[in-house]
């Protein structure tokens, strides 16, 4: 299948700030765009999607993001994002913590914090969680996810981030555009935690990003998913 492609600096004009591209990430990451495109330099000029479904999801207050697994000279992971902007993560968090997780959970003790990279690619994320798939449990969400795709005209494109993801898109573009997302909801990931639950992340502030696992079982008013496509 083709894929229709459309200049970056068309998409930079339509998003404005809601766009982080190669080179906004760079600048964060205090390297060079070519370094981070070295396995698909394409990426620094063409966004993958045609103009139309960029309009669309403009309409709709999505976010448009350029990701890499790696910050020039090292793999981008939970922990990497820690070690290069301290305080990003609340710090608590580090120490031990036994909200819906088993006693003395920390961060820095899962698998996925210090394995789990984001793929060299560009995505469109929602901004905020599909307001559809809050207080849902995790499986109703799916289905509530799943539903709403489909009446976009998007079924099977809409898909959980991952616990990199998105703590990589909150945190790059809170030092980018000093944007606070996520500030008073969470969005649940489909990373799976040492314990059984599922990474989420959420209620970023001056002390950081919260970090967090839940059980599929959970629901709340403010939890629910920010797709991407």
């Amino acid at each position: 299948m083709a894929v229709h492609t459309t200049p970056i600096a068309d998409a930079r004009a339509l998003f404005g700030d809601d766009l982080l591209g190669p080179e906004d990430v760079a600048r964060v990451l205090a390297t060079d765009p070519e370094r981070l495109t070295a396995a698909d330099p394409a990426l620094r000029d063409q966004v993958p999607y045609d103009a139309a479904t960029l309009r669309a999801a403009r309409e709709r207050d999505h976010l448009l993001v350029f990701r890499t697994p790696t910050d020039g000279d090292m793999p981008l992971t939970v922990l990497r994002l820690l070690e290069r902007f301290p305080g990003a993560i609340q710090a608590k968090l580090l120490k031990g913590v036994g909200y819906l997780l088993k006693d003395e959970w920390t961060l820095d003790q899962e698998p996925f914090a210090g394995r789990d990279t984001c793929r060299l690619e560009w995505r469109l994320v929602h901004r905020a969680p599909v307001p559809e798939t809050r207080n849902l449990s995790y499986a109703l969400q799916d289905e509530a996810l799943a539903r709403y795709a489909a009446n976009l005209g998007l079924a099977g494109a809409l898909r959980r981030r991952s616990g990199i993801a998105i703590v990589y898109d909150t945190i790059l573009f809170a030092r980018a555009r000093g944007a606070r997302l996520l500030e008073h909801t969470w969005d649940w990931s489909d990373t799976p935690t040492a314990d059984g639950g599922y990474v989420t992340a959420g209620e970023l502030s001056s002390d950081g990003l919260r970090v967090l696992g839940y059980s599929r079982a959970v629901r709340f008013g403010t939890l629910g998913v920010c797709a991407e496509y």
